[in-house]
């Protein structure tokens, strides 16, 4: 509008204190999968899926009790035996030993041995034949017997003792008795039949055995004497240490070569220079073939120009000495450009030969490489295989004395280190080990808690909707400067004037809160221009905007409020322009139009908008870009107290980020529900990416009824960052 107000000057207050920054941290904080991974988020995400949590607890626990429902019993009984190992007796006349320190654990492995001998076919017939032994009476037939008994006995030596523990599970609690019983028995029996076969054919098995080892003993020693002979090692050294040497002056006449190339690629590389720019050439290096009739040239052709030169300080150019003696330049500079053309065929036939002799030199090298390499290979494949024979042989040499110094002891203690067994308990009653109810029924309420929590906590990072203010204080690292509360209508326009229709309701009282905090000490001078983002449509941005500047307006500030949204323009539906009147695409795209031309006022005190139309044939992103949006927000600094900027969402075009630098802060919209968390953490990164500090989050529509933890809405807000830095300016309106 035409006719400005005066502006009244701005009250006196104490200096303030430095304002904050409006985010939490120096850097942004990056939100991860498991950022926030805290006690009270997985408080809060286990109240918010309890449900989730108590369905999965109660499919696993129903799915554990039909599983107890339809299980067999299976039962186990328990028998004990002893086993025990006969000391050896004392042979060759030798002193009696008290103890052996060897003897533990001698008498451990014979006892293991023992216990897997027990688990072998021979076991299991030795206890069917104890079975029906000590059950005559019994009525069941061999074959179900013999696969009732298969696989279902274990032997565990206890700890500390020689005491076995014989136990067997059945689906027949009686059965399970007797077949416990049948095994120890039998576990008894085939120790006395092993024994006895081992006495019988203890010495003749170990003369056999030395007869074997004796043939092995021989057949090392002749393949050792034949793979010495075959290798020649000493042969295959002689010839690694003569490629060696070989190799050696290969690599010294490719270095010298190498650096001949080098030399000649440089000055192929000085005489490419000197022929670009020959009237800059000093003095040729002395390496340069033909260097003599190069610089005789370049000599000849620089005194012709020199005397080029000369006429022409005296002659104009037509003159026919001066004509004359540029034929002569023309005829030297191609002569000495001839010259350094074959100095260069000749440097780069050299670079050629020595580049071939080089190639030739490596091919050479890498036969010879290859050569030893494969000497290499065949030295080490013989000197394993002699030294794999060398070990066979020593290890037959040792199994052969071994087996004479046992022959001779067998002769005299063919039951040495063999083990008895003796029944010390028999089984008696059986019990239920499988299911066990109580540990399945626990093993299901952990196993359903567990997975009812993960699926929640899989839910709550799966859902992209901003839910509350948790999810952008812990997650993006901003500071929520008010949350406006949620009203039950759906009209835009109700709600874009509710601060001026409703003074005092919810709403009003929120955005006088917001309206505090901006006045406060704290961020007074951050606040005069105010840009209002959205990364999408629907977030209340445009309705934040006409509420804020009113509340603005209410308690006497100069409030301009300007649509910037040129693509979507809504506040001239709020705010109609009057019948005539220009907008602010006209303003940006015409030369003549001045601010105050498209400035008209609301309705309301104090508050004046700039508002604009749709157009489908102006270009928004070119013109906001444009030095008259800088002239613009100029002149609105200086005729108003507060400005506000309603700018397009910036999920979808760019012109938020043109205008922020123009701005003192930017106020980012989010609403539960509607907004997304990343497009709201992409929008604030753009923001913090070219240079905005400060920058803080409005939630708008939070239903406080659902979210109790802001049960104080904005005047928590008000009373954290108002009172902290201006305790001595009290808010004109304070919010209730």
């Amino acid at each position: 509008m035409n006719n400005q107000r005066p502006i009244p000057p701005p009250p006196v207050t104490p200096d303030p204190v430095p304002a904050p920054p409006m985010y939490y941290a120096e850097t942004q904080v990056e939100s991860g999968p498991f950022q926030g991974l805290n006690p009270l988020r997985l408080l809060r995400i286990a109240c918010k899926k309890w449900l989730t949590i108590l369905l999965t607890v109660l499919f696993v626990v129903g799915a554990a009790v039909f599983y107890l429902s339809r299980a067999p019993r299976i039962y186990q009984a328990w028998a004990t035996i002893e086993l025990s190992v006969r000391r050896p007796r004392i042979l060759n006349k030798q002193d009696a030993m008290i103890e052996d320190p060897t003897m533990a654990m001698q008498v451990e492995q014979t006892l293991n041995t023992q216990i897997e001998k027990f688990k072998s076919e021979d076991m299991r017939s030795h206890a069917w034949a104890c079975y029906r032994k000590l059950y005559p009476d019994d009525p069941i037939g061999d074959d179900e017997l013999a696969r009732r008994m298969t696989g279902r006995a274990n032997f565990s030596l206890m700890r500390n003792t020689r005491l076995v523990r014989v136990s067997y599970m059945s689906r027949d609690p009686e059965f399970a008795i007797r077949a416990c019983n049948a095994y120890a028995a039998g576990a008894e029996a085939s120790a006395r039949a092993e024994n006895r076969a081992v006495s019988d054919s203890a010495v003749a098995w170990l003369e056999a055995q030395a007869q074997a080892q004796k043939q092995e003993l021989d057949m090392a020693d002749q393949a050792l004497l034949d793979a010495r002979q075959q290798y020649q090692i000493d042969v295959l050294e002689g010839q690694r240490k003569t490629m060696q040497s070989t190799l050696l002056s290969f690599n010294e006449a490719m270095v010298q070569i190498e650096n001949r190339a080098t030399l000649e690629g440089k000055l192929l590389a000085a005489l490419s220079a000197i022929e670009l720019e020959p009237e800059k050439a000093g003095e040729l290096p002395v390496d340069i073939p033909r260097a003599a009739d190069v610089a005789d040239a370049l000599d000849r052709w620089r005194s012709a120009v020199s005397e080029r030169d000369g006429l022409m300080s005296r002659y104009t150019e037509r003159h026919p000495a001066v004509q004359a003696q540029d034929q002569a330049v023309k005829m030297l500079h191609q002569q000495a450009l001839d010259a350094l053309q074959r100095a260069k065929n000749t440097a780069a036939a050299n670079l050629a030969l020595y580049e071939d002799q080089v190639a030739s030199l490596r091919h050479k090298k890498q036969d010879q490489l290859k050569l030893a390499s494969d000497l290499d290979r065949d030295i080490l494949d013989a000197t394993m295989k002699i030294a794999a024979l060398e070990r066979t042989r020593s290890a037959a040499d040792a199994s052969f004395l071994g087996v004479l110094y046992r022959i001779q002891e067998a002769r005299l203690s063919a039951d040495e280190n063999t083990a008895t067994v003796k029944l010390v308990d028999r089984a008696r009653r059986s019990i239920q080990v499988h299911p066990r109810p109580l540990r399945v029924l626990f093993i299901a309420l952990l196993l359903g808690g567990g997975l009812g929590f993960g699926l929640a906590f899989l839910t709550d990072l799966l859902e992209d909707h901003v839910v509350d203010a948790q999810d952008i204080e812990s997650g993006m690292g901003v500071k929520i400067l008010a949350i406006i509360p949620h009203v039950s209508t759906s009209d835009r326009k109700v709600i874009a004037l509710a601060t001026l229709t409703h003074s005092h309701g919810e709403m009003a009282e929120a955005f006088s809160g917001l309206r505090s905090v901006l006045d406060s000490a704290a961020y007074r001078d951050q606040s005069r221009v105010v840009l209002v983002a959205s990364s999408l449509p629907e977030e209340g941005k445009t309705t934040t905007c006409c509420n804020l500047a009113t509340a603005c307006a209410r308690i006497g500030q100069r409030t301009l409020l300007i649509d910037f949204d040129l693509r979507r323009p809504r506040i001239s539906s709020i705010f109609p322009i009057p019948r005539g009147h220009q907008g602010l695409l006209e303003y940006l795209a015409s030369p003549n139009t001045q601010p105050q031309d498209i400035t008209y006022a609301s309705g309301s005190a104090h508050l004046d908008i700039m508002a604009s139309r749709a157009s489908g044939e102006a270009r928004p992103a070119e013109l906001i870009g444009g030095a008259k949006v800088v002239d613009l927000l100029a002149w609105a600094r200086a005729n108003y107290e507060r400005v506000i900027i309603d700018a397009a969402p910036l999920g979808i075009v760019s012109d938020a980020l043109s205008l922020a630098g123009q701005a003192d802060c930017v106020l980012v919209m989010a609403r539960p529900g509607t907004s997304r968390k990343r497009a709201v953490r992409h929008t604030i990164r753009r923001f913090q990416d070219v240079g905005i500090s400060a920058l803080a989050v409005v939630m708008n529509d939070v239903d406080h009824s659902r979210f109790t933890y802001h049960g104080y809405g904005p005047y928590y807000h008000y009373q954290k960052h108002y009172h902290s830095y201006a305790a001595d300016t009290p808010p004109e309106t304070p919010p209730s």
